[in-house]
């Protein structure tokens, strides 16, 4: 049975945009919520009346763990996609130097921050274990201060609120399994958000490399954990399945260069 209400915790630069779009095919705009201003507790979603929240079949958007407390007596699921650390804080720093609307933008731009010393001043918390801070729903603890309490926090939620939860690198397989369990008759995509002229992981220096990692470590130790259990649910689908992904990715090609094409699909860059 389908939960009365999805969630999809989207981790910024985790190709949520992408999975937005997924979903904005399979269900209808009025039951969809789109939860905003994550560092200031979403204050968008508590605004809706009792009555609002109910008709929410699918609330998505950067949020931190525990909207389900606010959306009645149903049953929910979430769902999330996590990225190795590295490879997420980069594109993060290249997204907010490209969209001047990130609430962190205007500082960067003050304050011309390199992505080393934007970390050493640790005055952003996105970049601090931003994925165990969002997953364990302690959104406000100062930067450099959550610890292996969070972590299991983290875990504790995944594994009692998150039927799935895949990894970037592995879009497709996850975007079937999520297909397979709730029924989506559209599940194409194009990538959108994409962080244009940003350096590789291979291109930074050692000490930006290493700045990352040390006050990342929790986020790299819950992407083991997520990893293991997504490859234990891959586990005896086997060849079929991975006939399925082959065959996904050709017609999801042939989708996206379809959208691309038509002028009436192609969205203005947020």
């Amino acid at each position: 049975m389908h939960p009365d209400c999805l969630i999809f915790l989207h981790i910024p630069k985790t190709a949520g945009s992408s999975m937005r779009g997924i979903l904005e095919l399979n269900y209808r705009k009025k039951n969809i919520f789109l939860a905003r201003e994550m560092w200031k507790g979403n204050p968008n979603f508590h605004a809706l009346s009792e009555e609002k929240r109910k008709s929410i079949r699918l609330l998505m958007g950067h949020q931190g763990f525990g909207l389900h407390k606010h959306i009645g007596n149903r049953s929910f699921e979430y769902f999330t996609l996590l990225r190795e650390p590295v490879d997420r804080i980069i594109s993060l720093y290249y997204h907010i130097l490209r969209f001047p609307d990130h609430h962190f933008a205007k500082e960067m731009a003050e304050k011309k921050y390199t992505l080393k010393e934007l970390i050493d001043q640790k005055v952003s918390l996105p970049f601090d274990n931003c994925q165990v801070r969002m997953l364990s729903g302690q959104m406000q603890v100062p930067f450099g201060e959550l610890n292996e309490t969070h972590l299991e926090l983290a875990i504790k939620n995944l594994e009692m609120y998150f039927p799935l939860a895949g990894l970037q690198n592995r879009f497709d397989e996850f975007v079937l399994l999520l297909s397979d369990r709730y029924g989506w008759k559209l599940p194409y995509y194009r990538r959108l958000k994409v962080s244009g002229n940003r350096v590789k992981k291979n291109e930074l220096d050692a000490a930006t490399i290493e700045a990352i990692r040390s006050c990342n470590q929790l986020d790299e130790k819950l992407i083991a954990h997520v990893s293991t259990r997504f490859e234990a649910q891959l586990t005896g689908l086997g060849e079929p399945f991975a006939k399925r992904v082959k065959r996904y990715r050709r017609i999801n090609s042939i989708f996206a260069k379809t959208m691309n094409a038509i002028p009436f699909f192609k969205k203005p860059e947020e």
